[in-house]
């Protein structure tokens, strides 16, 4: 899906295209049809014109621009709405039946005080078993039931998938609300990963990594992060100012960093401290 705008400026029809489509840089790709041309003694005079392209995965799933928009601006309502609502029937809960994290975390680690969904592991190895592969299926199995009780708890009902590669659990979701898990730009899947990790290195103390996914949306997400770095280098160059991006984990800022590492006058580092360290790019 892609529109094309026509301002004086390049940057006026790219503001200009943004406001419309109340999207940010992020979620387009940007193409300079023609830069205009402020022309000589009014001849000749052209305006910019650029076309913008929708890259995010969560928002190419809309049929067109105009259901796009129109969702954008339900969402607006809706949180207005919201907003004008009185709290008065809000019922905080008592302390008491609110179980403690460390509570949950050790009783999700003990499968013999709870019933669970069986989840079959797929596991990708050409050697046998051995016990330390046995234990970290096991490990893996248990993560699996522990998130997936957590994304129960959201609201979403969903099957895990789960396989295991060398030293890396990979999880991968089916739910009925995808994009609940995913969240803005994947942030709430992001945090699920990081809750997955912290659980696993509870029940099997090692170096293991797990890693989340639903449906394809990770490698969606890497073509999403690569068309970006393009984008805002191009964007460098234009204004010869540097442009710092919003905070991203280390997985997607290596993404970021690869996809420009062969960009010519261009350079890139990152600042900030986790989990708000950005990147920044640069004109050589």
């Amino acid at each position: 899906m892609y529109r094309i705008y026509t301002e004086k400026t390049v940057n006026d029809a790219v503001t200009k295209g943004l406001e419309e489509l109340g999207v940010s840089e992020d979620d387009i790709k940007i193409e300079v049809l023609d830069s205009g041309s402020a022309g000589f003694l009014g001849f000749g005079k052209r305006e910019a014109e650029v076309k913008l392209t929708i890259i995010n995965p969560e928002l190419k799933s809309y049929e067109s621009i105009e259901a796009m928009i129109s969702a954008r601006e339900n969402e607006h309502v809706e949180a207005d709405s919201a907003l004008e609502r009185t709290t008065d029937d809000v019922v905080e809960p008592h302390e008491e039946n609110q179980p403690e994290e460390t509570e949950a975390v050790k009783e999700l680690a003990d499968d013999e005080q709870h019933e669970r969904p069986k989840i079959e592991p797929i596991i990708e190895e050409s050697k046998p078993k051995n016990k330390e592969h046995q234990a970290l299926t096991e490990a893996g199995e248990k993560t699996s039931l522990y998130i997936s009780e957590i994304v129960s708890g959201m609201g979403v009902e969903n099957t895990v998938q789960m396989k295991v590669k060398k030293s890396t659990i990979h999880l991968n979701f089916d739910a009925d609300i995808p994009a609940k898990i995913i969240g803005k730009r994947g942030q709430t899947l992001n945090s699920l990963q990081e809750l997955a990790q912290n659980y696993l290195n509870i029940v099997y103390p090692s170096y293991n990594r797990v890693e989340l996914d639903v449906g394809d949306y990770r490698s969606k997400r890497k073509e999403t992060l690569e068309a970006l770095a393009l984008n805002m280098a191009d964007k460098v160059r234009r204004t010869h100012e540097k442009v710092r991006l919003e905070p991203m984990p280390a997985n997607e800022r290596k993404i970021m960093h690869h996809a420009l590492s062969r960009e010519k006058g261009i350079d890139t580092y990152s600042e900030g401290k986790e989990p708000r360290r950005a990147i920044v790019i640069i004109k050589k």
